[in-house]
């Protein structure tokens, strides 16, 4: 059996797409706002990302002539402790020598 669409029904139906198509409007109104602002934000976003970027760069650089100052002053010591063994091997000799 048919349903018959009587004028009241039709006019209750058109009701309900008018509020479904006013809810579809509002989200695409609050989609647009949501998009206009990001918009807006994406040049602070670009620059911050920027910046951490340049910040990386510039503790990449600090490590590296850290790295590369602690290898020169790990170099110079390991000439200095040989130099020094070196002395002390030729105090032993002449210790070694004195007593014989």
């Amino acid at each position: 059996m048919t349903e018959r669409w009587t004028d009241e029904r039709l006019d209750r139906f058109a009701d309900k797409v008018d509020r479904i198509a006013d809810k579809i409007d509002q989200q695409g109104e609050q989609i647009g706002r949501l998009i206009e602002a990001l918009y807006l934000e994406l040049p602070n976003i670009k620059a911050e990302i920027n910046s951490v970027r340049e910040e990386a760069r510039e503790q990449r650089e600090t490590l590296h002539a850290e790295l590369v100052e602690i290898k020169e002053i790990t170099r110079q010591q390991a000439v200095v402790a040989q130099t020094q063994a070196e002395s002390i091997r030729m105090m032993i000799e002449m210790l070694n020598r004195k007593q014989a």
